[in-house]
């Protein structure tokens, strides 16, 4: 029943009448449906918008009982049927989430709810429903769990300790990766369990100082850099290089030590063997050597890289043609008075013979040719809104009739928005599209005989619908109708929503201010608005929903006037997403804020090229390259190689893409701006269920300072030696 705000019943006098109820069903962003009350319920009414949702119009679902069922995922069939029978023998609302196939065979997520409705002796008669377009949010819902799982599969799948401390004297765990344990031996939850461990494990030798480390880093806040041994469980003491940094909240307050333990052992077996076989003059005749084939590399890289661009500019252009050509629709550009002896701009797809059955000479044969085929009762509003266009080079939208060659009416959707303009700033080119929408309007035509179930259907759908008058004669708006489902979803009574104050006192106050902005964009343009916001439902709870409105009549000198709106409770999906986008969020964060380079590649037969499909952040700092620079150029690691290591780290990972062994390497690369950077690398392979190669996952860490460190400590003992008259080792 509609009320006014003294209780008093209004649906008597309310000026909308059918009609209303019928554009509401009509016209809502969602397909409203009638199903009888059985196992396999068969389709008793769908609304027309059934068609731009699955393809087929509402009579095939009326006339075959089977067709909506052949268009759910068979994977889907199962909880389908067992949801729909429990919500039938209990008679209560049946809510459920669910892929189907549209006639064109892409995949449409729905959410389908439905409510019994009952007769007089309490039994239920039929049930009432909506089927809402979720598919937007479906994806980025996948796209949330694949990130999710990217990032987590890169952290626990990382050849290196990854790890968050507390900032405290005992270095407790926070969270370590499942590579602890192939590393030291020791279980993940022993090493959050027992707060001192890491201080337990340290080697004796090592311990003092690197626990005197510790405390200044912890006083300081400097990020953290050490090399020292742990015991493994085995008994065996492994070097390890640990590396980390504080990280701090927004205030700048320290939270916590985030860093990568990177095992060494083998390195400093052979380090000093490494450097003993070194020989200057075999380094500046290989330095030489390598110069001219890095030259002869780059020149032999640009001329192919220069030969692919230029075909796959070549093919990016067909591929466009086709599009443009065969999409179903009609597509054309527009050039507004075009100069005298210059060739036109003019332009439209040979789709115009599918829709109107002229061939594209006929169609262009005089430039009047297509203003001579529209209804005459709609030329002179098309030619009125054609002029306004080329005098504003404002969007042309309209829907009208077009008469075809063998004189049968076509209804179409025509849009177009400007693409360039002249150098005296009047409108040059427009860019638009012809729809064909003859089957909709004939659907509207037919639909015009059934207003009262109209009514039912907006009355009974398991959401709000209301008309929004924006233009009442005095400040706010006035709602001039709200379907009575505000009570049962959110507790209130059609009349409290009477006008905008009250509808916006039911809205969360820290989602007040955007709601007020989305709905004075729709009074001010017209276009349609979607937003999701919290209302505060009449007991105090929180319920987020989802508000989707579209203008439904201007008034007389074209402003908006009148918009129709649906109310969705999406409280359960934003609760789910957000619980998503947290474990997203964490995952994130321990890959971005890692005092190391992350990355992920895919296998290549070619050892001096590196196709990275992931680059976390830091490399551009520390290399002065952008990831999008790296991702991009597989063969940036042949060109950033220092001549000296190029050779030998190309053999590496040669051995590694045959074998499939870790790689683990020591080298130097040439930073953007000239700088030598010492980087350990550390990557394994990652395989799918069936074992074959998917990924390398792995890790860089800078090792200039512990580098220089080390040179100079040789240079140091050199010196000394020399002084005693003792032969450097």
């Amino acid at each position: 029943m509609a009320v006014d705000g003294e209780g008093r019943d209004v649906s008597e006098a309310a000026p909308w009448g059918d009609a209303l109820y019928r554009n509401l069903v009509e016209r809502v962003p969602v397909v409203v449906y009638i199903d009888s009350d059985e196992q396999r319920p068969d389709s008793l009414y769908v609304s027309p918008q059934v068609e731009d949702l699955l393809g087929y119009p509402p009579q095939a679902y009326l006339s075959d009982p089977e067709l909506w069922r052949e268009q759910t995922d068979p994977d889907d069939h199962g909880p389908l049927r067992e949801g729909w029978r429990n919500a039938r023998e209990r008679s209560v609302a049946f809510e459920f989430e669910y892929r189907m196939r549209h006639r064109d065979d892409h995949v449409v997520w729905v959410r389908d709810s439905a409510v019994p409705v009952l007769g007089d002796d309490g039994a239920v008669r039929y049930w009432q429903g909506v089927v809402t377009d979720i598919t937007e949010a479906k994806d980025a819902e996948h796209a949330l769990r694949r990130s999710e799982a990217e990032y987590r599969a890169l952290v626990e799948n990382l050849p290196a300790v990854l790890y968050r401390v507390a900032r405290d004297d005992d270095r407790r765990t926070m969270y370590v990766s499942p590579h602890v344990e192939t590393a030291l031996g020791y279980s993940r939850q022993e090493w959050l369990e027992q707060p001192d461990i890491w201080m337990e494990l340290l080697h004796p030798d090592d311990r003092e100082p690197t626990m005197a480390a510790h405390d200044l880093h912890n006083e300081t806040g400097r990020p953290w850099s050490r090399e020292y041994r742990l015991i493994a469980s085995d008994g065996r003491p492994l070097w390890f290089r640990d590396v980390a940094h504080l990280v701090r909240d927004d205030g700048g307050r320290p939270l916590y030590w985030q860093g990568v333990q990177l095992d060494i052992t083998e390195l400093k077996l052979v380090e000093d063997e490494l450097r003993k076989t070194r020989d200057e003059l075999e380094r500046r005749v290989a330095e030489r050597t390598a110069e001219l084939e890095e030259a002869n590399a780059l020149m032999s890289l640009e001329i192919g890289e220069r030969r692919r661009a230029e075909e796959e500019l070549r093919e990016a252009e067909h591929r466009y043609r086709i599009l443009a050509e065969q999409i179903p629709a009609v597509t054309y550009v527009w050039e507004i008075d075009p100069p005298v002896g210059d060739p036109s701009q003019q332009y439209t797809s040979p789709r115009i013979e599918q829709l109107l059955g002229y061939t594209l000479d006929e169609w262009h044969a005089s430039p009047g040719f297509p203003l001579t085929r529209l209804h005459p009762d709609d030329r002179a509003d098309v030619e009125t809104e054609m002029l306004r266009t080329e005098s504003t080079g404002e969007p042309f939208s309209m829907e009208y009739r077009y008469l075809h060659k063998d004189g049968h009416i076509v209804w179409v959707a025509d849009q177009a928005i400007l693409l360039t303009k002249r150098p005296d700033g009047r409108p040059h080119l427009l860019q638009g599209v012809v729809l064909d929408i003859t089957s909709r309007k004939d659907a509207e035509a037919k639909a015009h005989s059934s207003d009262l179930r109209y009514r039912d259907l907006a009355e009974q759908m398991p959401a709000v619908t209301y008309v929004l008058d924006l233009r009442p004669g005095e400040d706010g708006y006035a709602m001039t109708y709200v379907s009575s489902q505000i009570w049962e979803l959110f507790g209130y009574e059609p009349w409290e929503w009477a006008d905008s104050s009250g509808w916006l006192a039911t809205v969360h106050p820290d989602d007040r201010a955007r709601v007020i902005e989305a709905s004075a964009q729709v009074a001010d343009d017209g276009e349609p608005y979607e937003v999701e916001y919290r209302i505060l439902t009449k007991d105090g709870r929180e319920r987020w929903v989802h508000d989707q409105a579209r203008l439904l009549s201007r008034d007389g000198i074209g402003r908006p006037k009148e918009i129709q709106g649906l109310v969705i409770d999406v409280t359960d999906a934003h609760r789910a997403e957000h619980e998503r986008s947290e474990a997203e969020q964490l995952y994130r964060t321990l890959v971005e804020q890692l005092p190391a380079i992350t990355y992920v590649e895919r296998p290549t037969p070619k050892p001096d090229e590196s196709r990275l499909v992931y680059l976390s952040p830091q490399a551009e700092r520390l290399l002065g390259y952008s990831t999008e620079e790296l991702v991009t150029d597989p063969g940036h690691l042949g060109r950033m190689l220092h001549p000296e290591d190029r050779e030998r780290v190309i053999a590496q990972n040669a051995r590694s893409e045959a074998t499939g062994e870790p790689f683990d390497s020591e080298y130097r690369v040439i930073a953007r701006d000239g700088r030598v950077v010492w980087l350990h690398s550390r990557a394994v392979l990652v395989r799918d269920d069936a074992g074959s190669p998917r990924f390398w996952h792995g890790l860089s860490l800078d090792v200039t300072a512990h580098r220089e460190l080390e040179s100079k400590y040789q240079e140091l003992a050199g010196r000394v030696f020399g002084d005693l008259g003792i032969p450097a080792e």
